[in-house]
């Protein structure tokens, strides 16, 4: 029989949410540009990104169920890519939808919300969670 270690139980390191985009503003970083495309068939990607102390861009996407009220769940397939030009943004858009029309889904819409114009943090936090709300209720009309 094999030994028993009787200490105490050394807690698991919680999960990292992939899909997360931290911003420190004290680095020189803010939020840049975020995207939903969603197809005809019911898939929906979210597309974020920031702008990073050197002027380049951090973006993640993934493809994620989206409720009416704007909650996102079941986020999966994730691809996040580091240090990329500013044009990289629109180019994933493009990649998106090559991808959905690859799968055999028809693109419904994209949506896009430039997050450059606002001042701070909070202010682009609280403009990216009411875009989004708002956006659901266009991809998911009552």
């Amino acid at each position: 029989m094999g030994e028993v270690d009787a200490g105490p139980a050394i807690p698991a390191k919680p999960m990292p949410d992939l899909t997360s985009l931290e911003v420190d503003p004290n680095q020189g970083e803010r939020l840049y540009k975020a995207a939903f495309v969603h197809s005809k068939q019911g898939t929906t990607y979210r597309l974020v990104s920031k702008t990073l102390s050197d002027g380049k861009l951090d973006l993640v996407h993934y493809v994620c169920d989206l409720d009416s009220d704007g909650t996102q769940f079941g986020k999966r397939r994730i691809r996040r890519i580091h240090s990329q030009p500013h044009n990289r943004f629109d180019q994933e858009v493009e990649t998106i939808k090559k991808e959905i029309a690859d799968n055999g889904e028809e693109v419904q819409g994209v949506w896009t919300h430039d997050l450059t114009t606002f001042s701070d943090l909070p202010a682009q936090s609280s403009s990216l969670e009411g875009w989004t709300v708002q956006t659901a209720k266009e991809i998911h009309p009552a």
